[in-house]
């Protein structure tokens, strides 16, 4: 991603185009323009040219309907006003800024991408004599003029082509368009005369007409040129010939006898006397892409030494512009609140727009100018003087990081995360201290998992889980291998749910989301034939695919590593095994944290069947929205796959006081529409009670591996068997370190003989009679632990029958952090140190 340095942000209004069909052929609303065009928009974010402006970020309007403000980076000098000032350029710089102008068209040409519309004023000048193009994605984003009622160009540069309406609109652009438009501009570089100070609308219509009756060997050039020979009696109107050549074809009134972008590069290199560079060499584009690197290897250490110390006296001037873009929103700007005030956009009452007739399927029929807007194609340059003045009050040496010899970082860990979203100076530290972890990954891997424990900012988010998944670019390459154009047996099931998966979500809701979804939803289906396509996997595709939009094989593979490390097996065509176990697992955990909560639900036989498979199934993917899910994922990705369990834990702990009171029918309903849950503290709870639970408590047979704890459990229960236990069951190494931090209550349910020849030391023996176990001999110490909230172990032979009924009546009577030793006393005999004899 390109630097901000001396740029500014400039705004384009886009008005889309009001559909005429209320519904599409899957029976679903149609999908505004303004949606499509928001779709279309992340692949003019890859472009990557020297000579091109970058485009930043498109933001749907609140005030004006079905419209769209598009964000990119902008200057204020551009060639038109050069053109103004000194009305004549000299050869060389006309045939430098045309080169320059040319490789950008050649570029965006061999990524399909038509101008459509541009100008004198589209090209923009920078320090040193720089050219870059600005406006070039609105044609593209238009959808080609469909998805707005006016001509996307400017009229002094279109095409005789362009000038046909057929069905009462223009005709569509072309990259022979582009060649026209660029050869008027070229015209009126050579001369130093531009064709809008000389001609009207109505007037440059009648002689581009005129011009191609009296066409010269098929170009329109020799008559455009006498043209304004004519219009200008007093200036001298001469072209090089070398470039009159040019100008010639580029003028053609036949399409087809236009030169290419990419040829008339090569004829202007040759004619300036220098080698053309290969599309490989122009795209700066790289797969690691959102960091600003700078060119430092060869740097003295007095050069590296000054960088430094004057690193902050510019502070946006090294960042990348999205990045700088990002502050500035946070700064308390808003763009439409810019246009507004400053007039660009007008906002009227909805009282004056109604309609005089509604019918139908909402069919609206008069005072239509009151709902009418038209597109501003002309930039608006958004002030950024808050921004700025915002960066210099930041302290210089808050920029100056050193990771060896700097202490852990610990300022604002304390702050919520909507203070920490919209922070200034904590996010642009965060960006530039993330900025560099991730340039030395996996060398840093330890710190930036450390700082991504604190916060991960929305700008690395992507490249930060793709870091996490250990996904590389040669994994990749694997997608392409998938044929995902062909029918697939799921195809009829995709059809339904992708339209429907997310659709709150202004990317998700594109065409351009569904067609991308299905692809990397099909790609996972042929890449594992053992698999099943069961719903909600396309709502746990959904965060991959908007991270990485433009990236389909990197959301592939980000996808695949997710699956394999967080949810192993869940997709198998028979996955009631590993669903039944998670739930069961899901129901102990439960029971550990909150037995009251736990007993209220089994006794009126609420099983988490009813309510937690999407949760599971889908990593709360179904059941959160995306901005939400985003953060639980932050902390899901640093955690091993036993996580999402505590997080169904947090979010009952926080419906719990409506659950208490509820019978089955209100259970139901709850949970058939969850109310709006606290992502934040969900998240703090999901952590504290992942750190505090002992990590084999979670211990499930089919997870793929874990990564916390080093336990072995002894025994290996069925579904079945696991339903019938009403609490966790905990290992010999868990219990070890328990007794050394002597936060634990044993009690050991064997015979007394079995007690009397060993037993853990501290061990209390409770003598088990009839079928409802008595808990008189222990109540005290039962709630002495409840109180200090420790873990109450209960102790058994291997067959663990008697603990198990034990676990059951502790929990009953509302004793949290109850388990079972798995394995029973066997399980701990070769730890010999916590033996005794009582």
């Amino acid at each position: 991603m390109r630097c901000f340095g001396g740029a500014e942000f400039g705004a384009v209004t886009f008005i889309g185009r009001e559909s005429t069909n209320r519904t599409s052929l899957n029976g679903l609303p149609s999908t505004p323009s303004s949606t499509r065009m928001i779709g279309r928009f992340s692949l003019l974010t890859t472009l990557s040219h020297p000579n091109l402006c970058t485009y930043v970020e498109i933001i749907r309007s609140n005030t004006l309907e079905n419209a769209v403000f598009v964000i990119s980076e902008h200057y204020r000098s551009s060639l038109r006003d050069e053109l103004c000032k000194s009305r004549r350029l000299n050869f060389s710089r006309v045939v430098d800024i045309c080169r320059k102008i040319l490789s950008s068209i050649a570029y965006l040409h061999q990524r399909d991408v038509i101008l459509g519309y541009f100008s004198l004023g589209s090209v923009l000048l920078l320090p040193q004599e720089e050219v870059r193009l600005a406006q070039y994605g609105l044609y593209y984003l238009s959808g080609g003029g469909l998805d707005v009622d006016c001509c996307v160009g400017c009229p002094w540069y279109l095409a005789p082509e362009r000038l046909i309406r057929t069905s009462g609109r223009y005709a569509m652009a072309t990259r022979a368009g582009d060649v026209w438009a660029f050869g008027i501009a070229a015209l009126e570089m050579s001369v130093g005369v531009l064709l809008s100070e000389i001609w009207g609308l109505k007037q440059i219509f009648a002689v581009i007409r005129e011009s191609v009756r009296r066409a010269v060997h098929g170009s329109a050039f020799y008559p455009l040129l006498d043209a304004i020979r004519l219009a200008r009696p007093n200036c001298v109107i001469e072209v090089d010939a070398r470039m009159e050549v040019l100008l010639a074809r580029m003028l053609s009134i036949r399409p087809s006898e236009r030169p290419l972008a990419s040829q008339l590069l090569l004829e202007l290199n040759e004619l300036a006397g220098c080698s053309s560079k290969a599309e490989s060499d122009i795209d700066c584009e790289c797969w690691e892409g959102d960091v600003c690197q700078s060119d430092s290897l060869n740097e003295t250490i007095s050069e590296i030494r000054a960088r430094i110390l004057n690193e902050g006296g510019e502070r946006l001037y090294s960042r990348p512009i999205n990045e700088a873009f990002f502050l500035w929103k946070l700064c308390g700007s808003s763009v439409e609140n810019v246009l507004l005030n400053h007039g660009i956009i007008r906002a009227s009452s909805s009282v004056n727009a109604l309609p005089t007739v509604v019918l139908g399927d909402c069919f609206m029929y008069g005072n239509s100018s009151s709902r009418r807007y038209a597109s501003i194609f002309d930039v608006f340059i958004l002030p950024s003087n808050n921004l700025r003045d915002r960066m210099n009050t930041v302290d210089k040496s808050r920029f100056i990081i050193n990771f060896e010899m700097s202490e852990k970082r610990s300022e604002n860990s304390d702050l919520s995360l909507i203070v920490k979203e919209r922070d200034v100076e904590y996010q642009m530290y965060s960006m530039l201290v993330l900025a560099r972890l991730i340039r030395a990954f996996p060398y840093k891997k330890r710190a930036l998992l450390d700082e991504c424990g604190r916060d991960v900012p929305p700008l690395y988010r992507a490249n930060l889980w793709a870091s996490f998944l250990n996904i590389s670019p040669s994994a990749t390459a694997h997608f392409e291998l998938f044929d995902t154009l062909n029918e697939h047996a799921s195809d009829r099931q995709l059809m339904v749910d992708i339209p429907r998966c997310h659709q709150y979500d202004e990317l998700m809701a594109s065409p351009s989301a569904h067609y991308k979804l299905k692809r990397l939803l099909k790609a996972w289906l042929l890449s594992h034939n053992n698999y099943v396509y069961w719903q909600g996997l396309d709502s746990l595709a959904a965060p991959f695919l908007v991270l990485h939009f433009n990236r389909i094989p990197v959301a592939y593979a980000c996808l695949d590593s997710f699956i394999s490390l967080y949810l192993h097996n869940f997709f198998l065509k028979d996955n009631s095994a590993v669903i039944q176990e998670y739930l069961a697992v899901f129901n102990h955990l439960l029971a550990y944290v909150d037995a009251r909560l736990y007993w209220h639900l089994f006794d009126m036989d609420f099983l988490p069947e009813l309510f937690a498979i999407p949760w599971f199934l889908t990593c709360f993917a179904h059941v959160l929205p995306l901005h939400k899910l985003f953060h639980v994922w932050d902390v899901l990705l640093l955690c091993d796959s036993s996580f999402p369990l505590f997080v169904g834990v947090a979010i009952m702990e926080q419906l719990r006081a409506r659950l208490i009171a509820a019978h089955f029918n209100d259970a139901i309903l709850l949970f058939s529409d969850l109310p709006d849950l606290n992502v934040e503290r969900i998240v703090e709870e999901s952590i504290a009670l992942y750190k505090e639970v002992p990590p084999s408590c979670t211990h499930r047979e089919h997870a793929l591996s874990y990564l916390r704890g080093d336990y072995q459990m002894h025994s290996h229960l069925s579904v079945a068997e696991l339903k019938n236990f009403s609490s966790p069951r905990i290992s010999a190494q868990d219990l070890a370190h328990l007794i050394q931090r002597s936060s634990v209550l044993i009690i050991d349910v064997r015979s007394q003989s079995e007690y009397a020849r060993g037993a853990l030391t501290g061990s209390i023996n409770l003598i088990t009679t009839g079928a409802d176990d008595c808990l008189d001999s222990v109540r005290t110490a039962l709630a002495k632990a409840n109180a200090a909230e420790h873990p109450i172990v209960i102790v058994d032979t291997q067959q663990m029958q008697r603990a198990n009924k034990t676990a059951r009546c502790c929990v009953r009577e509302g004793y949290n952090r109850v388990c079972v030793l798995d394995g029973g006393i066997s399980s701990v005999r070769s730890m010999q140190h916590l033996f005794s004899i009582p």
